[in-house]
C-alpha cells in the first residue's frame, strides 16, 4: 500500500479556511508545468483511464498558463518566472513505495503578462531595486499570477494514482490594487476611485480514500456585507463599469450549481457550509463541490474542466477590458508610495486576504512534513502570499 507521510493528516490545500475546517474547502493553488509540446501515447484496454488520470491536473494548469503568456514562448515565460531557484522544486520520498517514488512540490510565480501587452511598449524589468515587484514600471491589470503543484510521482516522473496518494492544483491571480479612475472622472472621487476587482482562485484536489475537493472563485477583496447608513451595500464584486461581467459570471455560476427545476440537480452540488471567518473572501458565485464517488474523476475530468475553462476565461476577459480602459485613460495607476491601507481600500483589503493565508493556510502542516519548516514558510510568505 501507497501511503504519503503526510496522508495520515488529511489535510487539504485551503483557499481560505482554517486547519480545523480544511476538509471543507480546497485551497492553495498549485501548478506543475511540463514541456507544453510532450505527448503521451495512446494506450488501449484498461491502460486508458489511468493515462487520462496522469494527464487530468496538468491539462488545467496547461490551460491557464496558455491564456497568460499568449506567445507560446517557454524561454520567455522562463524568464519572468520570479521564484528564488531555491523554492521553485521540492521533492518527498513516499513511504511504502518502490524507491523513487516522491512527492514533488513545483511553485511558480510571474508578475509580467504578454496577453495585456497588446501592441504597446512594456519595460523588460517589473521590479523595484529590491527586486518587489512595481506596479508603476509594470503597468498591468493583473499584478501577480502564481501556482503550485504537489503530485506523487513515480520512479518515471509519471503521476502515480492509487486510494492513498495526493494530488493538489492550485492557481491564483491578483489584480492591481492601484487602479483608479483619473481625477477628472465625474462623481467619483477619494476611496472610491480605486478598482476593487476579485482576486481569481481555483482548486482541485485529490485527498487519500478517493476525496476531491473543487472550488472555482472570483473571490472579493472588499467586504460585500459592509452596508452604509440607507442599509444599502458599500461595496460590489465588480466595478460598475464592469458589471456586465458578473451578469455573465452569475449566469455560469447558475449552470453548474443552480437549477431552476428543484426535481433536477445540479451538475455541481454544492460543498457545504463555508466556515464564518472565511466568508469574508467568497463570492456568491463559488463553486465548490465534494466528489466521491465511483464517478468522481470522471466528473472532474468532463465537468469541471468545462467549468475551469470558463472561469479563467472570463476573468482573463475581465483583465483585458480593464487593461484597454487602462491604456486608452480611462484608468490610471496610482504610485504605489501614494496608496495606503487608510486611503486605498482595495490595497487594505488584499493585504487582509494575504494575512488570512499567512496565518491560516492549512497546507502549512502538510508541507512541513513534507519539506521541512524553513522551505515551507519561504513558499508561504514569500511566493504564494507576498506582500503586494
Amino acid at each position: 500500500m501507497v501511503t504519503s507521510t503526510s496522508a495520515t493528516t488529511a489535510i487539504a490545500f485551503s483557499t481560505i479556511i482554517t486547519a480545523s475546517s480544511a476538509t471543507s474547502y480546497p485551497g492553495l493553488f498549485v501548478v506543475a508545468r511540463r514541456g507544453r509540446h510532450q505527448h503521451h501515447h495512446c494506450r488501449s484496454g484498461d491502460d486508458y483511464r489511468p493515462l487520462t488520470r496522469i494527464n487530468l491536473y496538468r491539462k488545467f494548469h496547461d490551460y491557464a498558463w496558455d491564456k497568460l503568456m499568449t506567445d507560446n514562448d517557454d524561454n520567455k515565460a522562463a524568464l519572468y518566472d520570479t521564484v528564488p531557484d531555491r523554492l521553485r522544486t521540492n521533492a518527498s520520498p513516499v513511504k511504502n513505495a518502490s524507491p523513487g517514488t516522491n512527492v514533488v512540490a513545483t511553485i511558480r510565480s510571474v508578475s509580467r503578462f504578454p496577453f495585456l501587452e497588446f501592441d504597446r511598449k512594456v519595460i523588460e524589468d517589473g521590479h523595484d531595486n529590491n527586486g518587489n515587484i512595481d506596479s508603476l514600471n509594470n503597468p498591468q491589470a493583473l499584478r501577480l499570477s502564481r501556482t503550485a503543484f504537489l503530485e506523487t510521482q513515480t520512479p518515471t516522473k509519471e503521476a502515480l494514482i492509487t486510494n492513498m496518494t495526493i494530488h493538489v492544483l492550485n492557481f491564483v491571480s491578483f489584480p492591481s490594487a492601484c487602479i483608479r479612475h483619473r481625477n477628472d472622472s465625474s462623481n467619483i472621487s477619494g476611496k472610491e476611485r480605486y478598482l476593487g476587482l476579485p482576486i481569481f482562485g481555483a482548486d482541485i484536489v485529490t485527498l487519500p480514500g478517493n476525496k476531491h475537493l473543487v472550488a472555482l472563485d472570483f473571490q472579493p477583496v472588499l467586504p460585500l456585507d459592509e452596508e452604509n447608513e440607507e442599509g444599502k451595500s458599500i461595496y460590489s464584486l465588480f466595478p460598475e463599469r464592469y458589471s456586465l461581467f458578473e451578469d455573465r459570471l452569475r449566469t455560469l455560476h447558475s449552470k453548474y450549481q443552480k437549477s431552476d427545476n428543484d426535481s433536477i440537480a445540479p451538475l455541481l452540488a454544492w460543498g457545504g457550509d463555508i466556515p464564518e471567518k472565511a466568508r469574508r473572501f467568497f463570492s456568491p458565485y463559488a463553486l465548490w463541490t465534494r466528489l466521491g464517488d465511483k464517478d468522481a474523476m470522471d466528473t472532474v475530468n468532463t465537468v469541471v474542466w468545462e467549468a475551469f475553462r470558463e472561469y479563467t476565461d472570463l476573468y482573463m476577459e475581465l483583465m483585458s477590458a480593464v487593461q484597454c480602459d487602462v491604456d486608452s485613460g480611462i484608468l490610471e495607476f496610482a504610485h504605489p508610495s501614494t496608496t495606503t491601507i487608510n486611503n486605498n481600500p482595495v490595497r487594505r483589503g488584499q493585504l487582509d486576504y494575504l494575512e488570512y493565508r499567512r496565518t491560516n493556510d492549512p497546507a502549512r502542516p502538510m508541507l512541513q512534513r513534507l519539506y521541512g519548516n524553513e522551505w515551507s514558510e519561504s513558499v508561504i510568505g514569500d511566493v504564494l502570499f507576498p506582500d503586494l
